[in-house]
């Protein structure tokens, strides 16, 4: 522009001279809120990322852990019903010798019983 020639003049190029002062620093504001966002951006990707790695490998783990407890519940539980079944055994063999038992104490008390009771009758008869 041209020297300026009145008062009016030079407030109108101060004005103009501060407005594209503002302008440039807007433009350089809006650059610099266009490379924020994309930082941001870049970023949430990355945590979006990070996030799915640390929740996958979190849910590996859990899983391993849980077959892991799963086969030790599995081991136990199998050497419990082996346990049972071998006390079961035990205790069908004694029911066994048990009801042999009974029944030779039941045959000896039968046939002592019969004995008594001839000698008892023979004795009464004669």
């Amino acid at each position: 522009m041209a020297d300026p020639r009145t008062k009016l003049d030079i407030i109108y190029q101060e004005v103009l001279g501060e407005v594209s002062e503002l302008v440039g620093r807007i433009e350089a504001i809006s650059e610099r809120l266009t490379e924020a966002s994309e930082l941001a951006g870049r970023a949430g990707e990355r945590s979006a990322e990070q996030i799915h790695q640390v929740t996958a490998a979190a849910a590996f783990k859990l899983k391993t852990e849980l077959e892991h407890a799963g086969n030790q519940l599995l081991s136990r539980v199998e050497t419990v019903t082996k346990e049972a079944s071998a006390a079961a055994a035990v205790v069908h063999r004694s029911a066994q010798r048990f009801a042999t038992l009974a029944l030779a104490v039941g045959l000896a008390g039968g046939v002592i019983g019969g004995a008594l009771a001839g000698w008892a009758l023979s004795g009464a008869l004669l």
